[in-house]
């Protein structure tokens, strides 16, 4: 099984894409999570341009979707939404067929207890709005960040981390 992992952070030194690494070390066998880091590079969306005007890097990411059996999208909140650069990113999608009945888990890093609510709450009805399948029973909320990470941002906690192996089975079995 083969899933995509989408940091909505640009920061080098992220929690959400610390959550996403963790992920990638703690997936079982069978699952195949690869981190993609490069929604910084996907310009502005222009909704006027014509199929053969995308940008390279929408057009490499929109294939990496495509050949995922499903995502999980790890998103910081601001100013009590989804980041910009990650909201850019969802838009380029819409005129795409990529993330329609795509399984997607969506998680959440703050370092309050209530941050990332919000942001997730977007991401939820944004993904869902885009017809892709949002695996609520996968889908995580980490709060206290600076308790569950070290200073070298890895994941230390063991409730994080069997939430994690929770999520990935859940997004199993909706793939499958």
């Amino acid at each position: 099984m083969e899933i995509l992992a989408i940091s909505g952070s640009v920061r080098k030194n992220s929690y959400n894409t610390a959550l996403l690494n963790a992920i990638v070390k703690l997936s079982p066998s069978h699952i195949n999570v690869t981190l993609c880091e490069s929604i910084g590079d996907v310009p502005s969306f222009n909704p006027e341009l014509s199929d053969a005007d995308i940008p390279e890097s929408v057009c490499t990411l929109i294939s990496k979707i495509r050949e995922s059996d499903g995502l999980i999208f790890s998103c910081p909140e601001y100013a009590h939404g989804v980041p910009g650069v990650f909201k850019n990113f969802l838009d380029w999608l819409v005129a795409s067929d990529c993330i329609i009945l795509k399984p997607v888990v969506v998680m959440t890093v703050s370092t309050s207890g209530l941050g990332g609510v919000r942001s997730f709450s977007s991401l939820v009805q944004i993904l869902s709005a885009m017809n892709s399948n949002v695996v609520i029973d996968g889908s995580l909320c980490v709060p206290y960040a600076k308790l569950k990470f070290n200073e070298n941002l890895d994941l230390v906690d063991q409730i994080t981390m069997k939430a994690i192996d929770v999520s990935l089975l859940a997004l199993a079995r909706t793939v499958n």
